[in-house]
């Protein structure tokens, strides 16, 4: 389903001082031109979109709407774009340490070997990220071994290979 605001925004983009052909709304939207066509007709009953009658086709334009209700309908769109943006990050907050233990599952060699590189691109996560949410983690459950391009740094060693304890 096509939302009132989206076929608004599409109009307002597209027009050029004219009013803007069916066609163009329909290319634009990408929506079945029946349902498209349906909401337009209420829409111009409502008085949110004027209708013209153009050598057989149809063109529309947008009713001169009061200034509010453009503002508080790019409220609620600014509104749901910050909604999904928080659950992107909560869902990010979300790794766990058995996500961690699933990666390595995953990475590990045949011997249970793991460089600590190859778990963090996996799991998408910034070395600041990782190393310091896994930091306790990889060193209460697993072992250290010396070696790798990046990992933990001990008496000037860096420790980027890791084994499950047993």
């Amino acid at each position: 389903m096509v939302a009132k605001e989206e076929v608004i925004s599409v109009i307002r983009e597209l027009y050029d001082g004219k009013p803007v052909a069916f066609s163009k709304i329909k290319k634009k939207i990408k929506a079945d031109p029946e349902e498209l066509e349906k909401l337009l007709d209420e829409m111009s009953k409502e008085g949110l979109v004027k209708r013209y009658d153009v050598g057989g086709g149809k063109a529309y334009e947008v009713s001169a709407v009061d200034p509010l209700s453009l503002i508080l309908s790019e409220l609620k769109r600014l509104r749901e774009e910050i909604k999904k943006l928080e659950e992107l990050v909560e869902g990010k907050q979300k790794l766990s340490f058995s996500a961690f233990d699933e990666v390595y599952e995953k990475v590990k060699d045949n011997l249970g070997y793991a460089k600590l590189s190859d778990i963090r691109v996996e799991m998408g996560l910034s070395k600041e990220e990782f190393y310091s949410k896994f930091r306790d983690h990889i060193e209460s459950k697993y072992e250290l071994i010396a070696g790798g391009d990046e990992g933990l740094v001990r008496k000037g060693s860096v420790y980027g290979i890791i084994k499950k304890k047993r």
